[in-house]
């Protein structure tokens, strides 16, 4: 099943270009009913701003009933506002604990890159107890983005959860800090895609 679950995600970065995939850190341990708890608390938060919002969670693969409780990889549907069209993005959830857990995949690609986010990322690891992997791709338009964004820094909030994105270079606990540093990761991206050209 881990396998599975990884060839989903690697499938989605390589071939949905530019793409990003984030990592959660939460206190929280979390199954997959949590996720479902999780999602409905965060539609209640996005139908405060717009009545028309709304995340619909949906198991990926055809899992039975009796699999769905051990159900790792999940499909999130955003839609932001009534008039925004669908995005969807990927989600993952595993216990720290868990040795298939990719996140220390995650941490060993950071420690390489940089010793101060390495033991940022290091240090907000010791508290946590689940890992949620956030995954889109095509964000080459605002109206991709902005979905992405939402999702991460809703989860990131209600669960109090440390967000590690390698691409943007940044390890916080502040959604704003990270959407920014998301964004010029994604306008340097694009700037070297056009001097490739």
């Amino acid at each position: 099943m881990a396998a599975e679950d990884q060839r989903v995600l690697q499938a989605l970065v390589e071939s949905q270009r530019p793409a990003r995939m984030v990592g959660l850190f939460t206190a929280h341990a979390m199954k997959a009913q949590d996720l479902e708890r999780l999602v409905n608390a965060c539609v209640n938060s996005m139908r405060q701003e717009d009545a028309g919002a709304s995340l619909t969670l949906a198991p990926m693969g055809a899992p039975s009933p009796s699999e769905l409780t051990a159900q790792r990889t999940w499909r999130v549907t955003v839609v932001d506002a009534g008039d925004a069209s669908p995005h969807d993005c990927l989600v993952q959830v595993f216990e720290l604990r868990d040795p298939e857990s990719p996140h220390r995949a995650l941490l060993d690609h950071i420690g390489a890159r940089d010793r101060e986010l390495s033991e940022a990322a290091s240090h907000l690891q010791q508290n946590a107890q689940t890992y949620l992997a956030i995954a889109s791709g095509k964000l080459d338009e605002h109206e991709r983005v902005h979905p992405f964004q939402n999702l991460v820094s809703l989860f990131a909030s209600a669960l109090g959860a440390a967000i590690v994105d390698p691409a943007a270079a940044i390890v916080t606990t502040d959604p704003g800090e990270w959407a920014d540093a998301m964004e010029q990761s994604l306008h340097i991206e694009k700037e070297m895609g056009v001097l490739r050209r």
